[in-house]
């Protein structure tokens, strides 16, 4: 039988008989022996019992997926138990063959969506030979979890971050070092978040893969295809385990150490000529491009993206540093962006619950001596001028998650609220008709910040974005009509890679007080995109767009945008 068996079903002997001789199954049962058979298959093996002796063909429950490739990294998968998931869930009883949430939604909740598998217990006698059965326990439907998630702007963002890569793939490199080369656009992220209570509306990773090849086994070529670097590691969650450089947009909380330290104020001009020389003998820091912006304010160098007004920052910032022994606050206010940083919740976990979270990297003099402790420069584990310029700019050794930017957009946006983001609201009984258990919005945390700080900073954030005028991020929104947008743009510079292009936008930055107006958080990454301006501004614009409720917006169309 196990010859015509294997020939009917496409298998070889070997596949047929180490299937009936698994330990992994039990001896009373009946052994599966292959799924997903076609139908021509499956009539052939039915009619013809006489060749097939014991051998049946059984309908079984199958996952699908109604919505095709949505939210992919989100969701997670299921697949096969092994023995690393047994210790995660020790109380919990599962067999052999049953499947495990392996990632996303579908582990966070294995628990609730599990359900309770088909139990029978056996009497034998000495032979193994049955002889009668004790228990059969039908199998539980598990519950239901109810996400905060859109579905139409989830769409609309993979869409958005999709079209975006890959007209940024028909782009040319202007910058000095990669000057006419094309952008390889290999990777992204794009996040809505509702700034009011943290939950998640839309959460895409590019590139995506198909979770529903994962279910019944992934063969081993394909995933092998997948893995391969050359993929550019579609498995990879990127809004929460791709940690990059979050260059100009990094700018909103040098602002709040700023302004909180008194290193400046809102009203001070600083001359932009386009550099700026510190040190002795004199280093050169340039803005993108060597652009000169002239006589720029806080408001103004936000918009414009003045970076010779940030390294300005930084320089001051250092001052205070490298005279830390010499006052009470030296050395807080020498490391105030840091303390921002900290305060607005990076380098630490979000606390969005989904498994292998990465935490970024705040820098400072101590991370430089762990780094350098066997380089025999003694100016590698020093905090030096440099360092806190680039802290300023949102570069050097500095690294952000995707999440926790926006998570920290949305504690500026609101006023101060640092909140856990949120991907479900609520367990339901199966099929949805009965709320079993609300799941609570999880405030982390009130972030000290004054009315007077936000309210100098947001008009500059505005103006970065408004339709048709002169910030880094006008040009993607050109012709915008909608909620009021305010927004900062960046590229950060990326060793041995092209430039990260990135955008965070608050979407309806001053809704009006005691009202129920809407307010989110849009950040968007792409890795060697180019300029944010240029690629990430309009991937979010179209995001935009469908928060504005156009469910199919124009496609996502690039920009020139030379700074940030």
């Amino acid at each position: 039988m196990v010859p015509r068996l294997a020939k009917a079903i496409g298998k070889s002997k070997k596949y047929v008989n180490n299937r009936l001789d698994s330990v992994k199954f039990s001896p009373y049962q009946p052994v599966p022996i292959i799924t997903n058979v076609p139908y021509d298959t499956l009539v052939y093996i039915k009619e013809r019992p006489e060749l097939f002796p014991k051998v049946d063909v059984v309908r079984r429950s199958v996952r699908v997926y109604p919505d095709g490739s949505i939210a992919p990294h989100l969701l997670g998968y299921v697949a096969a138990i092994n023995k690393e998931d047994q210790k995660l869930f020790p109380d919990d009883k599962y067999g052999p063959e049953e499947n495990i949430g392996k990632d996303g939604i579908e582990r966070m909740f294995e628990t609730e969506l599990r359900g309770k598998p088909r139990e029978r217990k056996f009497e034998v006698d000495s032979r193994g030979r049955l002889i009668r059965v004790l228990k059969d326990q039908p199998a539980v439907v598990g519950n239901d979890v109810q996400l905060t998630v859109d579905l139409d702007v989830q769409r609309v963002a993979q869409e958005s971050l999709e079209q975006g890569m890959r007209a940024a793939g028909g782009l040319k490199n202007t910058g000095e070092k990669r000057r006419y080369e094309n952008f390889k656009a290999s990777g992204g992220a794009a996040i809505v978040l509702d700034a009011r209570d943290g939950s998640v509306v839309a959460l895409a990773s590019a590139p995506t893969f198909d979770v529903s090849r994962f279910t019944d086994g992934i063969p081993i070529e394909e995933y092998a295809k997948i893995k391969d670097p050359a993929s550019n590691f579609p498995l990879l969650n990127r809004p929460i385990q791709g940690q990059y450089a979050p260059g100009s947009t990094w700018k909103l909380f040098t602002s709040i150490a700023a302004l909180e330290s008194g290193v400046v104020t809102p009203e001070e001009v600083i001359y932009d000529r386009g550099f700026v020389e510190f040190g002795n003998p004199p280093q050169r820091f340039n803005n993108a491009q060597k652009q000169a912006h002239g006589a720029v304010t806080l408001e103004s160098a936000l918009t414009v993206s003045s970076d010779v007004y940030y390294y300005t920052m930084g320089f001051r910032f250092w001052k205070y540093f490298s005279n830390r022994n010499t006052g009470s606050k030296n050395l807080e206010k020498g490391y105030a962006v840091q303390g921002v940083a900290k305060r607005f919740g990076f380098g630490q976990p979000t606390g969005i619950g989904l498994a292998n979270e990465a935490t970024g990297r705040i820098p400072d003099e101590s991370l430089k001596i762990k780094f350098n402790s066997q380089s025999p420069d003694p100016f590698a584990k020093e905090w030096l001028p440099g360092d806190s310029a680039n802290l300023s700019v949102g570069q050097g050794d500095l690294l952000v998650t995707p999440l926790q930017e926006a998570v920290a957009y949305s504690a500026f946006a609101n006023g101060g609220t640092l909140y856990s983001p949120r991907l479900a609201k609520a367990v339901l009984s199966p099929g949805g008709e009965t709320i079993l258990r609300k799941l609570p919005i999880e405030k982390r945390g009130q972030v000290k910040l004054t009315t007077a700080i936000r309210d100098a900073i947001m008009p500059g954030l505005i103006g970065a974005s408004l339709p048709n005028g002169n910030g880094t991020a006008s040009g993607a929104f050109a012709g915008y009509q909608g909620m009021e947008v305010a927004g900062k743009t960046g590229t950060a510079q990326v060793n041995n890679k092209q430039d990260t292009s990135v955008y965070a936008a608050i979407v309806n930055p001053n809704p009006a007080p005691d009202t129920d107006q809407p307010q989110y958080v849009v950040v968007v990454f792409v890795e060697q995109g180019g300029n944010g301006g240029s690629v990430a501004a309009p991937i979010a614009r179209r995001i935009i767009e469908s928060l504005n409720g156009n469910p199919n917006p124009a496609p996502v169309r690039l920009v020139y945008n030379k700074n940030d």
